[in-house]
């Protein structure tokens, strides 16, 4: 079944010193201001409101994210651990990080339904599929899939909770698709041919014997994907390497920065492949054609 892509949001931002404010890109991005939440809500609010373009009011929301909103889980712990008190409601209530997909709904209008979607390895993969599964079952007329990435100050305690060295760049990211089954008079900017996980390699190389890529179409690998194992099954398939345009920091999810630039920007088909440390895969197909 083919899902349509009607519009897409971005933001990404390499963070080396101080967090910027985020204020004014927010009223620029939904149209009013927003007051007292956090930056992960924030984040999202950017990328849903560049994605909102001619948005049904029944939409779905599908907010995905690696870790989630780490400022607050990192701020509720702080309360428990150093000052040895139980967290206030609010605080504890955002480490579910559903409350941004609420701010979404409330700011945009939409009174279809809303998910918090955490996959630590497959982000937004996994919001896309509970997507299409919404729109297979015509519970909403459109879905906003979306993926946001805070950093949290101090930059080098943040480093270690993600595992990099004291070096690496660290960036922001909210990147959003709005996905509708019958576009109608609305310009397609590219089609979600699949989204699939697979056990193991061998289902994956079972998958990909069957199917037919052009020399013309595109590969990307998430960021969890081996770089050996890349280059392996780029030779393998004969598909080109589609890289991001800018030199971007660590962030979880590279899938939402692979999927936006290739739809600003590409050509023909471009397959997304990424992987676990379970040796589960998950593949993309977007189409331009």
């Amino acid at each position: 079944m083919t899902f349509y892509i009607v519009a897409s949001g971005a933001y990404c931002e390499n963070i080396t010193d101080e967090l910027p404010s985020l204020k004014k890109r927010v009223k620029e991005s939904i149209g009013i201001s927003v007051r007292r939440v956090g930056r992960f809500i924030q984040l999202a609010l950017i990328g849903a409101g560049r994605a909102s373009l001619g948005l049904p009011q029944h939409t779905g929301v599908y907010l995905t994210s690696g870790p989630g909103d780490m400022a607050a889980t990192v701020e509720a712990l702080k309360t428990i651990y150093r000052q040895e008190q139980a967290p206030g409601p609010i605080s504890f209530i955002n480490t579910v990080s559903n409350a941004a997909c609420f701010y979404v709904a409330q700011c945009l209008s939409l009174q279809g339904p809303s998910s918090f979607v955490s996959s630590r390895y497959f982000s937004m993969e996994a919001g896309l599929k509970v997507a299409q599964l919404e729109l297979e079952a015509q519970r909403v007329d459109a879905a906003l899939v979306g993926v946001v990435d805070v950093v949290v100050a101090p930059l080098d305690e943040h480093r270690q909770r993600l595992g990099l060295n004291a070096s690496s760049v660290l960036t922001e990211a909210s990147h959003w698709l709005q996905l509708v089954m019958a576009p109608g008079e609305r310009p397609v900017l590219a089609t979600l041919q699949l989204v699939r996980q697979f056990p193991d390699r061998q289902a994956l190389s079972l998958w990909l014997d069957g199917q037919s890529f052009s020399v013309d179409n595109f590969f990307a690998a998430g960021q969890s994907l081996d770089e050996q194992e890349s280059d392996e099954w780029l030779s393998e398939l004969g598909l080109q390497r589609f890289e991001c345009c800018e030199d971007i920091g660590y962030f979880d999810g590279k899938v939402g920065r692979v999927l936006c630039e290739f739809i600003a920007r590409g050509e023909n088909s471009l397959l997304y492949l990424n992987a676990d440390p379970h040796g589960r895969y998950m593949a993309i197909v977007l189409s331009k054609n």
